[in-house]
């Protein structure tokens, strides 16, 4: 009998933000499965792993998917069939595997790269986390949408001219993958007179969390930053 696929949402950092449901299954897989940065050569630590650290019962057998951020996407795709075929071996034996992502794992999750080469395969359960997106609007206590209002999530690396499109179009915004794209952001709300009400979340959840007025925010932003924004 196969194992099960779980694509695991751990929440934003707070390991106190892991579900109780996600907390079941940390104890009782057998493998799990992590993104982890690769730098140099090296990996660094997982972020995913490091949430889940606390809610892992018994030995592990854990399999590192090593992925360099880079703008070309081929490497990182290599990786992931490499980890597909790694992961599927496990569920073959029958033990049940555990892919861990930060946030919620469909919401730019790195669970959904595994689900696509997996889909079909064995049976998959998908347990929901708290977004990043979620935890920003908490940080900052700003209420996004009410009633029939509508909103729209943007990566920042899209051109400038479609994300100005995206945000003009919704009456709030979140800003993902805002690194080193700030200064276009600014451009847009900026052009946009959305400056007024906008703010920069840095590591929300995390106890370094930072909540500024967008105003004040940096020019070289972290991964693990969004930006809210609604209209005034």
């Amino acid at each position: 009998m196969s194992g099960i696929l779980y694509g695991l949402g751990l929440g934003p950092g707070d390991p106190d933000l892991v579900t109780i449901k996600a907390a079941a299954v940390l104890a009782a897989v057998e493998v799990i499965a992590y993104v982890a940065p690769l730098k140099e050569g090296a990996s660094a630590p997982s972020f995913a792993r490091a949430i889940a650290a606390p809610h892992l019962g018994g030995d592990k057998t854990e399999i590192c998917i090593p992925i360099a951020m880079l703008d070309d996407p081929e490497p990182g795709q290599r990786a992931y069939d490499q980890a597909a075929i790694q992961i599927a071996e496990h569920l073959q034996t029958g033990q049940d595997v555990a892919v861990l992502c930060e946030g919620d794992p469909l919401l730019y999750g790195s669970f959904m790269y595994v689900l696509e080469r997996l889909k079909g395969t064995a049976k998959i359960v998908t347990v929901p986390g708290v977004s990043s997106l979620g935890a920003a609007a908490a940080a900052a206590n700003l209420p996004l949408v009410s009633r029939s209002q509508s909103l729209a999530i943007v990566p920042a690396t899209l051109p400038e001219a479609e994300i100005k499109s995206r945000i003009q179009a919704a009456d709030s915004a979140a800003v993902f993958k805002v690194g080193r794209n700030m200064a276009k952001i600014k451009r847009v709300l900026g052009q946009l007179g959305r400056m007024d009400g906008a703010f920069y979340i840095e590591r929300a959840s995390l106890p370094e969390a930072r909540v500024l007025p967008f105003a004040d925010a940096p020019d070289d932003a972290p991964y693990f930053s969004m930006i809210l924004t609604t209209e005034t």
